[in-house]
Formats: C-alpha cells, structure tokens, sequence
C-alpha cells in the first residue's frame, strides 16, 4: 500500500491526473493533497470534485481554503467563488472540516510549516496552514531563517505552500518541500510514501496570469460597488480605467459616472435638508426641533445645517458609501431616477 503526497494543485486538473498517471495509482493507494487545490489554475471545481469523491484521500487545510472559509476574499478567491456559483456554499461547507495536518507511520504532512520542538496536535493551525498571522508568527521566532533549517523531530515533515523552485527542496529524513509551482509554469510534483521517491509532470503554461486578465470584467461586475467607500471606488476606477480590455474600461467608466452622477445631488440634499430644518424649526421652535429630528435618518445632517455648517464635504463624510447615500437621497427625494447600482 502506498501513500502518494501531492503538492500544491491550485486548479491544475489536466496534471493532476497526469501525474496520478505517472505514479500509476490504484484504488488502493491513499492521495493527500496538501492542500491549496483552489485558485489560480483554471480548474479548481474540478480538482475539488475529484478530490472529493475519490476513496482513500485526504485534503489539508492550505492558507488559500482557509482564505474562502474566512471570506478574506483577494482576486483570485473571487473568481473561484464565481467559478463555483451556486455550489460555492457546499465548498464552503467542505472546507470547513478539512484538517490541517496528517500523521503517518513515515512523516508528517502539513501545508506549510511547522513550529520546531511543538508537538504536532499542539501546534497552531495559522503556523500549519501558512495563512498571514503564521508566517508573522515564525518570522518572530526564527527571523530570516526558513523553518525547515531548523527542524528537528523524529519524523520528515512533507509541506507545500512555499513554490521551491522546479525540483523539490529535500533535507534528507527532515523535510521535504514540493511545491514547484504548477500554476506559474512551474511543475507539479508527488511524493511517494513509504519510498519518498518523487515525481513530476510539467505545466504547459503560466495559468495564473491568463486567469489574471480573463476574470477582471467578471469579477469587476459583481463586486458590491454600493457598499464600498467612495475613495475606494475612486482608487478601483483609477487603476482600471484604461485597461487595454475595451470592456472592461467601459465597465469602469460608466462606475466612475454612476459615482460623479450620485455625488451631484449633494447641492439639491443640502436645500432639501434646509427646508426642512426650516419646517422642523417653525412647528418646534429653535431649542425644540432637534427632539423630533430624530426620527429622520439624516438628523445628523440637520443639526449640522442648524449650526450653519452642513458642506459638501460634510455630506461625503457622513454618507461615506453609495448605499448611505442613496438611502438619504431617497428620503429627500432628490433621486431624479438614478439607479441603484
């Protein structure tokens, strides 16, 4: 029986089972994937799906599931939720049990480190994974110093994570690096137990930086626009206005619109506000007003026009996105039928 250990796959289904291929596995053989099956690659439904259903596999926790279980989206996790659609929750759900270390009779298996001198069901899952809060924590403790110079358990460990160059990073019975970087160009290599042999396939391409420039539009559409700060779809529209994709600079074109179109209501808001502090002020009185105010969502704004004060800037300040926004141009009636989104 034999235990073939896969580094990371990151959506590279064709070699994947290339690689299998190459090992010539068996229904017998235990597969581990290290983890990182998803993102960058073009296939990650598919690497999921097979790795899901197959007997006798294992998946870890890498930094980049922990990433969609946590919702710490960054581009490439938004186009795997694309890719998966309305099965992104039953990924979630299966992610959410993935374990982030495995224990065999020849090695421990991890995604990306481990912490020297600490058992392995004591160590931190952060460190495990190699998510942002365990590389801080290692580099505080060893500095420069990669991990593995320093580890000195009984047991090899096996990790992924960190792209070691084109062949695997060996350090004779104490760890065992194969990351080489399938998605980049690079190769995906296993790593077979109890022989350690190795093996390889190459990848025909650099899958990342096509999925770079193919998901831009896909992934501009669906962001939640309304909900984002205006400097931040300022920024967003600064960096991709003149993309060399036709449309998707039209795309950003006509968000920088919808932005410039929103923040013009701003003088009809501020009369609006005016009148009716006005009318607040006539029932209440000028020390009463401010009670029944209350009630209105922009109270804030009318205490600020009663002091003389209430700007433009005060406004963009006070309704930092376009859904507060909106939500008070409504109730001032100053929409002149914009849209939403």
């Amino acid at each position: 029986m034999r235990t073939i250990v896969v580094g990371d796959i990151h959506g590279c289904y064709a070699e994947l089972l290339q690689l299998l291929d190459k090992v010539e596995i068996i229904e017998e053989d235990y597969l581990i994937s290290l983890g990182d099956i998803v993102d960058r690659g073009a296939d990650s439904v598919k690497v999921y799906d097979f790795l899901k259903n197959r007997p006798k596999t294992i998946v870890l926790m890498g930094n980049h599931e922990r990433k969609h279980l946590r919702q710490t989206l960054s581009y490439s996790q938004e186009i795997v939720k694309l890719q998966f659609g309305d099965r992104y929750a039953e990924f979630l759900e299966w992610v959410s049990h993935l374990p982030y270390y495995h224990e065999t009779d020849q090695a421990i298996l991890v995604h990306a480190a481990v912490e020297n001198g600490i058992p392995i069901e004591e160590q931190k899952e952060e460190v495990l994974c190699g998510c942002t809060a365990g590389e801080k924590h290692l580099e505080k403790h060893y500095g420069d110093t990669y991990w593995s110079q320093l580890y000195t358990g009984v047991k090899p460990v096996i990790f992924g994570h960190r792209v070691v160059g084109d062949y695997p990073l060996i350090i004779e019975q104490k760890a065992y690096g194969i990351d080489t970087g399938a998605c980049h160009g690079g190769r995906l290599t296993a790593l077979i137990l109890p022989s350690f042999e190795t093996a390889q396939v190459q990848s025909p391409q650099d899958y990342w930086q096509e999925e770079i420039v193919k998901w831009q539009l896909p992934v501009m559409k669906v962001k939640p626009w309304s909900s984002y700060k205006w400097e931040k779809i300022q920024a967003i529209c600064d960096e991709f206005r003149n993309s060399p994709n036709l449309e998707l600079s039209a795309f950003i074109l006509e968000k920088e619109q919808w932005m410039h179109d929103l923040l013009a209501l701003a003088p009809k808001a501020i009369l609006k506000v005016e009148e009716k502090l006005a009318e607040l002020i006539s029932l209440y009185g000028a020390d009463g007003f401010k009670k029944p105010a209350r009630c209105f969502t922009y109270a804030t704004l009318l205490y600020k026009a009663n002091a003389s004060n209430l700007t433009y800037e005060f406004l963009q300040q006070t309704l930092p996105t376009p859904d507060k926004w909106l939500q008070v141009m409504t109730e001032l009636a100053v929409l002149n039928n914009l849209s939403p989104t």
